[in-house]
């Protein structure tokens, strides 16, 4: 079986993330053939006919073997080919990124379909799934109707929807006579008006946000489930040491094994269907606590999600190897027609 695993290794330096963790662990399965391409190479403008360049990835690969692809051989191979393509690609996304891999689905198979990935991460789509699930949201491009949902909340989160760990997640309130803006990276900035408020907000793309009503409760931590095909994987909290109102590992955030209730299992039975049947298999699921203590489901990340490798290093299982032979399986099982869309 030969399959094809896309990702930018320079991104993962620190050798305990999921996505170098699961390179070495695959690789230790003798009976994958498995290659490895860059972002940049599935965006380059020579058409090479269906074709891609990829380097064979080693058995038993090493952290200095992964971070260290990029030097090896690479071959010009058919995209049919590759049984399965597993995209681990960070967000943000390079403009035309998933149409080209949209144009791969007619020869080969993804993990997640890239096609449907486009309607995913557009900013009403979480709202139109998990609307009761989540706390108060609107999604909106419009200033005036931005301000009259923080005039009705006080303190509310922006999100930008084609970005990852944080970083285009904005915290927004009034104090002294100015709106304060925090973002982790960044930090706290102030503005007079609204309007600018949302121009920073929406930063470069300028595309809608999401905007939620800021839970009180988001000290107690983020709360990872880890899904794949529908199947719960098991959970986690990130949690910050320093009591940062952003839980995130990049920042500095612990990981501690969590339970599940049942109404968090619910709440991913009403709303993993939709997922399913847009090809899209590997979700995290974060929940934030409420007011009230409820978990209230904030994201549902789709794709290139973590927590397989933090699984495995809280609960001692072989997390990793189920995944990797749910991975098998799926690339052996028909193509099923995902257009039939809820």
């Amino acid at each position: 079986m030969n399959i094809l695993l896309i990702c930018d290794p320079k991104s993962y330096r620190d050798q305990t993330l999921d996505v170098p963790e699961f390179y070495r662990a695959i690789s230790r399965h003798h009976n994958l053939n498995l290659f490895h391409t860059f972002p940049n190479q599935v965006m380059e403008e020579e058409d090479f006919s269906n074709h891609i360049l990829a380097t064979k990835i080693p058995h038993k690969l090493n952290h200095q073997d992964f971070l260290g692809l990029e030097k090896q051989p690479h071959n010009l191979y058919p995209l049919a080919y590759f049984d399965l393509v597993f995209c681990r690609t960070l967000k943000p996304f390079p403009t035309g990124y998933l149409d080209r891999l949209s144009s791969w689905e007619k020869f080969t198979k993804f993990v997640n379909s890239p096609s449907h990935k486009k309607e995913q991460v557009s900013a009403n789509f979480l709202f139109k799934v998990a609307k009761n699930w989540i706390p108060e949201t609107i999604v909106t491009d419009d200033w005036q109707e931005a301000q009259a949902f923080w005039e009705q909340h006080q303190t509310i989160v922006s999100k930008q929807v084609n970005s990852c760990g944080g970083r285009g997640v904005f915290k927004i309130w009034y104090e002294q006579s100015l709106f304060k803006v925090d973002n982790f990276q960044v930090g706290l900035r102030s503005f007079e008006h609204f309007s600018e408020v949302m121009d920073y907000a929406r930063g470069a793309t300028q595309a809608p946000l999401q905007l939620v009503r800021y839970l009180s409760q988001v000290n107690q931590g983020d709360k990872r489930i880890v899904v794949v095909d529908g199947e719960i994987y098991g959970a986690y909290i990130r949690r910050s040491i320093t009591g940062h109102w952003v839980n995130n590992v990049s920042g500095d955030g612990e990981c501690i094994l969590s339970d599940i209730s049942d109404w968090e299992r619910d709440a991913i039975a009403d709303t993993v269907g939709a997922y399913q049947k847009r090809g899209l298999h590997t979700l995290g699921y974060d929940f934030l606590q409420d007011d009230d203590g409820r978990w209230r489901i904030s994201e549902i990340n789709a794709g290139n999600i973590g927590g397989f490798a933090r699984l495995e290093q809280l609960t001692q299982t072989p997390v990793m190897d189920h995944f990797i032979d749910w991975l098998v399986d799926f690339a052996k099982s028909q193509v099923i027609d995902n257009k039939c869309l809820v």
